[in-house]
């Protein structure tokens, strides 16, 4: 769908239910959608509106993270450090274009190697693991070999 990045099955997710809240067709929703990119003439307000709000549904819903493997603890440790130090250093100084450039690629290093689309899910992924990483970690004290 060109009004929002996906695959088939959640394009006709989001027709389907534009067309059940504005009570027509999914081809009406269809055509309401081309008609939203510009390609069609006007379409009857309810259907853009439940088009519309149909896909800040799919938006807004959190989708749960399936990397193919889970990244390597120290490295994910490592990034979630650099990005809290950029963010801390970016609130500190807004106007920093090139600061806030290097925060922003901070946040999509964390979603790529997490599988997430939005900084925030990605974040508190990395959170999440980094702590299931210390409770399942070594041992604090090892106990003594019997000699």
């Amino acid at each position: 769908m060109a009004l929002l990045p996906c695959n088939g099955a959640t394009a006709q997710q989001v027709l389907a239910q534009a067309a059940a809240v504005a009570n027509v067709t999914v081809e009406c929703a269809a055509e309401a959608a081309e008609a939203l990119r510009g390609d069609a003439p006007p379409t009857a307000s309810a259907v853009e509106a439940a088009l519309r709000a149909a896909i800040d549904d799919v938006l807004a819903t959190p989708h749960p993270a399936t990397p193919a493997l889970l990244p390597d603890p120290h490295t994910l440790r490592h990034h979630l450090a650099r990005f809290r130090d950029l963010r801390r250093r970016t609130f500190v100084a807004p106007d920093n274009s090139g600061l806030r450039a290097r925060y922003e690629d901070a946040g999509y290093t964390l979603c790529v190697m997490l599988g997430h689309r939005m900084f925030h899910h990605a974040i508190n992924a990395a959170e999440q693991l980094v702590a299931i990483r210390r409770l399942d970690g070594p041992p604090l004290h090892r106990p003594e070999p019997e000699t």
